[in-house]
């Protein structure tokens, strides 16, 4: 992920850059500290991802919305207003964070962007994708015994493509068979080893970069989860 953090105050560009690299997405982070700096840089350079502040030294960055159209864009802000939150969402950014944020709601505005890239790659979009990422950080009442974010639904199918592994398997492989991003797959397994239904390790290959492979610990507790 190539990244652009729009943002005047060092500090805060810091605690940005540092909250990446717990995300293992380090590759390409880039700082510029005004709305002229982005203009240039993004002449130059191809960006899957903007951090963005709204209080810079010669603009809003709420003004600078409607040239970042095609841009996935993060808000992280200390703009609580009606009219700058209103601004921003109706120029189409992907998540809006007010400072001080923590690390947790900075991670799920990442795997929001994520979720939103891999929905718009695909050659065809269904219902279920749709839902899917629309439906992200939301819990229905009857879903409150998940962890935030996580819906019954797509856990029942996660279950069921589980069950058609005879051995153990990674979360790519998931994540093809119901077409749904491996973030989002990952976030349904991790709560499965959470609760002891599957195991996870990890297994080295040929890149030399351990790969989690899952297994199921208890083939009862997965059944009562349908």
């Amino acid at each position: 992920m190539r990244v652009l953090i729009i943002e005047d105050d060092p500090m805060v560009a810091m605690i940005h850059k540092e909250y990446f690299k717990r995300k293992e997405l380090t590759d390409d982070l880039n700082h510029v500290t005004s709305l002229e700096a982005a203009k240039d840089y993004l002449k130059k350079n191809k960006v899957d991802l903007i951090v963005l502040d709204n209080y810079l030294t010669d603009g809003q960055g709420v003004e600078f919305l409607p040239e970042l159209k095609g841009y996935p864009i993060i808000m992280i802000t200390a703009a609580n207003d009606v009219q700058t939150v209103e601004a921003a969402l109706s120029n189409g950014v992907v998540d809006y964070l007010v400072k001080p944020f923590t690390y947790e709601r900075f991670s799920q505005a990442i795997d929001k962007v994520q979720d939103y890239v891999n929905l718009l790659s695909k050659e065809k979009i269904n219902q279920d994708l749709i839902d899917d990422y629309l439906n992200s950080g939301r819990v229905d009442e009857e879903e409150d015994s998940l962890p935030k974010g996580l819906s019954r639904i797509t856990l029942k199918k996660v279950i069921e493509a589980i069950q058609q592994q005879n051995t153990g398997f990674t979360t790519q492989q998931i994540a093809d068979i119901l077409d749904i991003s491996r973030i989002t797959i990952r976030k349904y397994l991790n709560h499965l080893v959470n609760i002891n239904v599957l195991s996870e390790d990890a297994e080295y290959y040929t890149s030399g970069r351990p790969v989690s492979v899952f297994t199921v610990e208890s083939e009862s507790k997965l059944e009562k989860l349908l």
